[in-house]
């Protein structure tokens, strides 16, 4: 099979969170093989990478995104791709916060559900990569 590519490219804003749920939702109507375990972790990590772009990487001036999906024989691979503002983050470090904590749970949830997250900063871009290959495993909840 070959790998099949989906885009999105946006400025963040307002919409962004619900663009990514229905580029999302036609990747998944194109790909019925991937299960549906490995789609609910997927959407909870490009929900959560997703936010924390529109939240962060904005320096009070608009952020161009683009969410690139694709879909191997044995995984699903995203990159998320902006301009804005660099993460301050070291996903090795990262650990879900204590019950009280209003924030820093995005990363970690992403971690958790997915094989692979990546982040790195390029002369002029916030490279994301997520990678979920529950294709080849057995998929249990991460939580």
């Amino acid at each position: 099979m070959a790998v099949v590519t989906w885009d999105l490219d946006v400025t963040t804003g307002r919409h962004t969170l619900d663009q990514i749920h229905r580029a999302l939702e036609r990747f998944w109507s194109a790909h019925s093989r991937i299960p549906e375990m490995v789609r609910l972790q997927m959407e909870i990590a490009c929900t959560e990478i997703g936010a924390n772009i529109v939240a962060y990487a904005s320096d009070g001036r608009p952020v161009r995104m683009r969410m690139e999906l694709r879909c191997r024989p044995d995984r699903v691979h995203i990159d998320f791709i902006d301009d804005g503002m660099p993460a301050d983050v070291d996903l090795t470090a990262v650990t879900m916060p204590g019950e009280w904590a209003e924030h820093g749970r995005g990363l970690a949830m992403a971690r958790a559900v997915l094989d692979r997250l990546s982040y790195r900063r390029s002369a002029v871009a916030n490279h994301w990569t997520l990678v979920s290959e529950g294709f080849t495993r057995e998929v249990a909840p991460a939580f």
